[in-house]
């Protein structure tokens, strides 16, 4: 193998390094299982907080706010994902929503914690902090 050929194979190394460290700066919106899929697999170390909301659900737009300001404060250490229930009943069927807004927190594929209405901002940061140790 020549220098350059080693050279390549350690670059394309580096950027799959990097893809898998980075976490997103925003609030990811998922439009399909298949996106919703390849996400989990991608972070599978890492505690992802997942909206499920709709468009016609007051209270979800009355928590929409709150999920911003706590991704913007916790964006570091969390992921954060809004999921449209009528764009993607499929995973909300997976996770047995009935009722919204729902925030699941998902670790591994695997529900860690699930917080059920609208909740004020000191109510989740209080469930993100005991989250911390989880998403390590």
């Amino acid at each position: 193998m020549s220098d350059e050929e080693i050279e390549k194979i350690r670059m394309k190394k580096a950027e799959l390094l990097l893809n898998v460290q980075t976490m997103p700066k925003q609030i990811i919106k998922i439009h399909s299982a298949e996106e919703f899929d390849n996400l989990l697999k991608k972070f599978p170390n890492k505690v992802i907080i997942i909206d499920f909301w709709a468009v016609w659900c007051g209270p979800c737009v009355m928590f929409a706010p709150i999920f911003e300001k706590l991704q913007q404060v916790y964006g570091e250490e969390f992921i954060f994902v809004k999921l449209n229930v009528d764009e993607n009943p499929s995973i909300a069927q997976r996770y047995r929503i009935t009722g919204i807004p729902t925030t699941l927190f998902v670790k591994s594929d695997k529900v860690v914690h699930k917080v059920v209405g609208a909740v004020n901002a000191e109510y989740m940061e209080r469930v993100l902090e005991k989250l911390k140790s989880f998403s390590k």
